[in-house]
């Protein structure tokens, strides 16, 4: 009886909390299928009395108001670009580092390992400036092939880490039976190692892809043309133009917001097992 009695408790509070968190966020959506004078109406409704996909339409319609100051599909495509690009990288680098980290011994592996995962510590907005004058030097500021670059790096040490633990659990004989039968290293690792570490690679992915496309600050400060912007530079742009026109910024930040539900919607299975697998044991 206590049992049931502590996990009722602990499913209220779970409840409660997702509902506080939450609310504001499907508030937002659902203002985004209201039109202006909807919104404007007294008392407020909470449910859109007739749901309208004008927002949407109007932030890719030619000569529309929000079209005429924000590019979306340059923003999107600047975004996809970037966060794609940068993924590949992190997880093709991620995996020959994790795997070298978790099967090659070497003085000071794992503390170099553990290094990788403290540096996850420093906050972003110490290494602003440090940044910024990093990329001017190297002439990269104001470009989508810097902000690949410096996600990449940002995004490594993590990703090395998350791939490395994983690999720990795989069972070194699998390998070592691959190479007696006249395998190489490269073939195991590519044939039998990293089809079973498959949750790990898929976590690693999505959890850079979600933090590169969700970025602001260093993409806010790097980039100055229009053409580079990415999605979090205009939805920042578009609340102030649109402040207090709720349905323009609900439809904005919905649409931000689609690739990252999508990616935990269809690789929540692979996320759940490789936090598991990787970084909660490794």
């Amino acid at each position: 009886m206590k049992r049931i009695l502590s996990e009722a408790a602990f499913a209220l509070i779970g409840i409660v909390i997702a509902l506080f968190v939450l609310f504001p966020i499907f508030w937002l959506f659902l203002a985004s299928f209201k039109s202006g004078d909807e919104l404007a109406r007294l008392p407020a409704t909470f449910w859109p009395a007739e749901p309208s996909l004008a927002a949407y339409t109007d932030l890719f319609a030619r000569g529309s108001q929000s079209n005429q100051l924000l590019d979306w599909p340059t923003l999107i495509g600047n975004s996809l670009l970037v966060s794609v690009a940068s993924t590949v990288i992190v997880v093709f680098f991620g995996t020959i580092a994790g795997y070298a980290f978790s099967r090659l011994k070497f003085p000071g592996r794992d503390l170099i390992l553990g290094g990788l995962l403290v540096s996850r510590m420093f906050q972003g907005a110490a290494l602003l400036l440090p940044t910024f004058r990093l990329m001017n030097w190297l002439d990269l500021s104001d470009s989508l092939f810097g902000l690949i670059l410096l996600y990449s790096a940002f995004g490594l040490p993590f990703a090395t880490w998350i791939i490395a633990s994983g690999l720990r659990e795989i069972p070194v004989e699998l390998e070592e039976s691959a190479m007696m039968d006249g395998a190489s290293r490269l073939q195991s690792m590519v044939i039998i190692v990293l089809p079973l570490a498959t949750p790990s690679l898929i976590t690693a992915a999505m959890w850079h892809f979600v933090g590169a496309w969700s970025e602001f600050a260093f993409a806010s400060i790097l980039i100055e043309s229009t053409a580079n912007k990415t999605v979090t530079i205009g939805l920042a742009s578009f609340v102030d133009y649109f402040s207090l026109e709720f349905q323009r910024v609900g439809a904005a930040a919905t649409l931000v917001a689609l690739p990252i539900l999508a990616i935990f919607i269809f690789g929540q299975r692979y996320f759940t097992r490789g936090l598991l697998q990787g970084a909660v044991k490794g």
